[in-house]
């Protein structure tokens, strides 16, 4: 993995399936998962507290533990690390500025369809209007991206901290009972929006770590250093494990109550670093024998399916629950039922089975078509050829 994670690509055109990188495509799978997770473990309604089982409160705070924030750090750690490769293959700085213009552009496009019509809580049109403040750092030095990136942190650690101290106006959350869908829908977008200040600039600093990342081509080097891997695994849990134990004392801690709000987002903030740096060792480990490769290899093709998974997650949850009336009726064992009938019953399988024919997701060809203003080939046939 660690001589085939960076080839050689021609400039100004979309990636073709052959110059794939295996490892990051299985992290992106990994990723969809935990992200199928989280959206029917939060995003759907839960019931009543008093519907609950011992069950459901376990995995709840199982699922919190585990799930919550982790694979959406390392989405947005992925995201930069993507910018970084793009600036590689491009021909030149106005070329790769373009190209990454339009790519925002066409993201942005589809994140605001889909966040008006399935799912409030979409990440892609954050993401891409975000990403346009990657592109005065593209030339910046490895110090200057480390010490933006730690602004970024404590900018959002701040502004929830003075918030409050400075008795400015908190955003009340919509109370639409009864409301039509769609119009429910865009009020929680529009409180989504307004809150951006206290969640946008954490997602900047990983889009800033994950370009250092890709400049320095950490992920090929650290995939060929087995024993800094299991190192990283051991250390990220860890560490994890001691900023959670430090979130859940948080409340507690009198004297820090003026604090609590900044302290909070910095503890959770390392808390997921440290799981989700975890993860990804533990997967590249995984990665570097036949066994595990050959485990995770369905992973990949979730992976190269990336935008389209996501999108079919509301697409297909959200129309089932107007359907039969199931917002607001999830416990945490039937939301991970869900999460499971999904990823194993329709997106694994659709995605096993279109990777062996197509080079591109439905969604990621169209998202090429937007970017690079042609049609790219979309057929494989044969071994790994391409044809129209």
């Amino acid at each position: 993995m660690g001589e085939q994670a960076m080839p050689i690509l021609e400039a100004g055109r979309p990636v073709s399936g052959r110059e794939r990188i295996f490892a990051l495509d299985v992290l992106r799978g990994f990723v969809m998962v935990g992200v199928l997770v989280a959206y029917t473990m939060w995003s759907l309604g839960t019931a009543p507290e008093t519907q609950w089982s011992e069950l459901d409160r376990v995995l709840d705070g199982a699922a919190g533990f585990l799930v919550d924030g982790k694979f959406y750090t390392i989405l947005a750690f992925l995201f930069g690390l993507g910018f970084s490769i793009q600036l590689d293959r491009a021909s030149s700085d106005a070329s790769a500025v373009e190209t990454y213009c339009r790519r925002l552009a066409a993201l942005a496009g589809i994140g605001l369809v889909h966040a008006l019509l399935l799912r409030n809580g979409d990440i892609l049109l954050p993401y891409a209007l975000t990403g346009f403040l990657l592109i005065p750092f593209r030339h910046a030095s490895d110090r200057v991206l480390i010490v933006s990136a730690v602004a970024f942190l404590l900018l959002e650690a701040g502004v929830r901290t003075l918030w409050p101290i400075l008795g400015l106006p908190a955003f009340a959350r919509p109370e639409l009972a009864n409301a039509p869908y769609l119009a429910e829908n865009a009020a929680w977008v529009r409180y989504w929006y307004q809150t951006a200040i206290f969640n946008w600039p954490v997602n900047l600093t990983m889009f800033l770590l994950g370009l250092l990342a890709g400049r320095r081509k950490f992920v090929t080097a650290i995939a060929g250093r087995p024993r800094s891997l299991v190192a990283i695994a051991v250390a990220g849990i860890t560490f994890g494990v001691v900023m959670y134990l430090g979130l859940m004392r948080l409340p507690d801690a009198e004297e820090a109550k003026p604090l609590a709000p900044g302290l909070r987002v910095l503890l959770f903030t390392f808390h997921c670093w440290g799981m989700s740096s975890g993860y990804a060792a533990t997967l590249l480990v995984c990665l570097r024998t036949r066994r595990g490769a050959a485990m995770l290899a369905p992973l990949a093709a979730v992976g190269r399916l990336a935008l389209s998974n996501y999108l079919t997650q509301a697409g297909l949850l959200v129309p089932l629950c107007l359907l039969f009336g199931w917002f607001d009726r999830f416990t945490a064992t039937t939301s991970l039922l869900l999460a499971a009938a999904l990823f194993l019953g329709v997106q694994l399988p659709f995605s096993l089975w279109w990777a062996k024919r197509y080079q591109f997701g439905p969604a990621e060809w169209l998202w090429r078509v937007l970017t690079y203003q042609r049609l790219p080939a979309m057929r494989l046939s044969g071994e790994g050829t391409v044809s129209l």
